[in-house]
């Protein structure tokens, strides 16, 4: 049935007719190609703005974690920083000299540099690539426990602090509640 619609063509469908398998492949590509994609929008986190450090969830986590440690009974643990999470994202750099010549030799009279994050999409409200992310340096903590009177109890929270902030022993502080 194709045969004698591409011979109605002359050399045209002739020429159709003897790559019609290679022709049909390349189609299929083509129509892969420029199939949607489902992938959605990106996630929340995935913006630079978006990318937070939550210390009361480090803490809290810290808390639950040293609480099953025996002899701590209930733990209260509060963390400072040293420093805050930074998110650095890919910039474009453009550069643009204005010259003058004096007696044949350049001098550069004006220097204008600009910055311009590098997004995904087209739009002005695309999503920055981020480049890296640094995470917070801790400077102290403190924790306040039941079993602190207990000196073993009192270094196996230190210890186990330390293994999980990067402090040192001595920006520990490992106390007991008032009442207990």
């Amino acid at each position: 049935m194709a045969a004698p619609v591409l011979e109605s063509f002359g050399r045209a469908g002739k020429a159709l007719a003897k790559y019609k398998y290679l022709m049909i492949v390349v189609l299929a590509g083509l129509a892969i190609m420029m199939w949607p994609r489902g992938t959605g929008p990106p996630p929340e986190n995935a913006a630079a703005g978006q990318a937070e450090f939550d210390l009361a969830f480090m803490e809290r986590r810290l808390e639950q974690a040293l609480s099953s440690i025996a002899g701590a009974g209930k733990v209260e643990v509060m963390l400072t920083l040293k420093t805050d999470m930074e998110v650095v994202v890919v910039s474009d750099v453009n550069t643009r000299n204005r010259r003058e010549y004096e007696n044949g030799a350049p001098r550069i009279i004006d220097e204008e540099e600009q910055l311009k994050t590098v997004i995904i999409g087209a739009s002005q409200n695309g999503i920055p690539i981020v480049q890296k992310r640094i995470y917070p340096q801790y400077l102290g903590a403190l924790v306040v426990c039941d079993g602190a009177g207990d000196a073993r109890v009192r270094m196996a929270l230190l210890e186990a602090v330390a293994r999980l902030t990067g402090l040192r022993g001595d920006a520990i502080s490992v106390v007991q509640y008032k009442g207990s």
